[in-house]
């Protein structure tokens, strides 16, 4: 992984797996250099977008328009938004639609939208005429940081979040941060969720940055938005090039997620809960999980969560609007991690601020603790 300055505005982050190499894109106003990127290639038959309602509204003409400039009239889909679109059905429904435009390998879908538009048009484009090259142009924080870069790609099953799924690896990422001015300011919360877990399992200075700045103004900042895409593509690049398929360090991405997905799946996928305040909200109680261990101190520990109080978050399961969760309902979802090996708990843990580790079989009784004293 390299990453290239450009004026001072752009980055360009190399990321070399073992399997193919693409770059990502970060900066401000640059959705013209998708234009840049498809004049390399020759031979592209069409381009196909799938995007959803809301995204469409702000980004879809100006994205249109730029194609148009480079004389390509890309086939469109818009689907409706939310976590509930990452379906079976809407999986049948991007392929089909792919397959009818008659596409060809040569050819790319462009995924434009959040994150689950980016798992979605992944897995769609992995399985259709079994591999169709994928251009991410994420449009959420979340996206930018975190789920439009490795190739993960998936749906939910009816028994927990992102269950079913392939590794495909995009072709190319545009993280274009002016974007991200449309975003609701949950939505940005978010999606912000992962960027402190990015800090919290490999860079405590990154860490230490985040607590000085003034959330209330960040969605604003570009600057600083391009600096934190930048330093968490960083991380994530760095761990995919080396674990590409999540056999080993690619799981310290998931700290704070069995709890979170156990979460979001227990709310139902629904605007009750969203991804990255679950992902804050499990990330404290892997961190309580973690102290009981005798690994991280209370004081990192008080750090962090005064750190997501300040930012907006929840941090105990109690606060969530909304009726009680049951307990033994999250201890089964939990059991379905896909980190789970011969019904063992594996989570990934912190030793201190900016190291993440993954113990393995921990004691469910630890577990069951952790989320009772967040329940009362």
């Amino acid at each position: 992984m390299r990453v290239n300055t450009n004026d001072g505005k752009m980055k360009n982050i190399k990321v070399a797996t073992k399997t193919c190499s693409y770059e990502i894109l970060i900066g401000r106003n640059i959705l013209e250099h998708i234009s840049l990127f498809l004049n390399q290639h020759n031979g592209i038959k069409s381009i196909s977008i799938v995007t959803e309602d809301r995204v469409a509204k702000y980004h879809l003409t100006n994205l249109l328009k730029i194609l148009k400039q480079n004389k390509l009239s890309p086939n469109i889909l818009v689907i409706r938004p939310g976590e509930s679109a990452k379906s079976w059905s809407n999986i049948k429904k991007v392929t089909e639609w792919l397959i009818s435009k008659k596409v060809e390998r040569r050819d790319f879908i462009i995924g434009l939208g959040g994150g689950v538009i980016g798992d979605l048009v992944g897995f769609s484009a992995s399985i259709a005429l079994r591999g169709i090259r994928v251009i991410h142009v994420p449009t959420s924080l979340l996206a930018q940081v975190d789920s439009a870069i490795g190739g993960k790609t998936s749906i939910n099953s009816i028994h927990g979040k992102n269950l079913i799924g392939t590794f495909h690896q995009p072709a190319f990422v545009l993280s274009d941060v002016s974007m991200l001015r449309t975003l609701r300011k949950r939505d940005f919360r978010s999606g912000y969720g992962e960027v402190v877990k990015y800090a919290l399992i490999k860079d405590a200075n990154f860490f230490d940055w985040l607590e000085k700045q003034d959330f209330s103004n960040l969605q604003r900042n570009e600057e600083k938005l391009t600096y934190i895409v930048e330093v968490s593509s960083q991380i994530k690049s760095m761990i995919v090039e080396k674990d590409e398929t999540e056999q080993g360090i690619r799981a310290l991405l998931n700290f704070g997620h069995t709890f979170g997905h156990a979460l979001e799946a227990a709310t139902g996928y629904s605007d009750r809960l969203l991804h990255g305040e679950a992902v804050a909200l499990g990330s404290c109680l892997a961190l309580n999980l973690s102290n009981k261990l005798n690994l991280i101190d209370q004081e990192q520990i008080l750090r962090i969560e005064k750190h997501f109080v300040s930012s907006g978050f929840k941090t105990k399961i109690k606060q969530l609007p909304g009726e009680n969760i049951d307990l033994n309902l999250l201890m089964n979802l939990i059991y379905q991690d896909k980190k789970v090996t011969s019904n063992q708990l594996n989570l990934v843990l912190l030793n201190k601020i900016g190291e993440g580790i993954l113990v393995k079989d921990v004691d469910p009784e630890n577990v069951k603790n952790v989320l009772l004293e967040s329940l009362k």
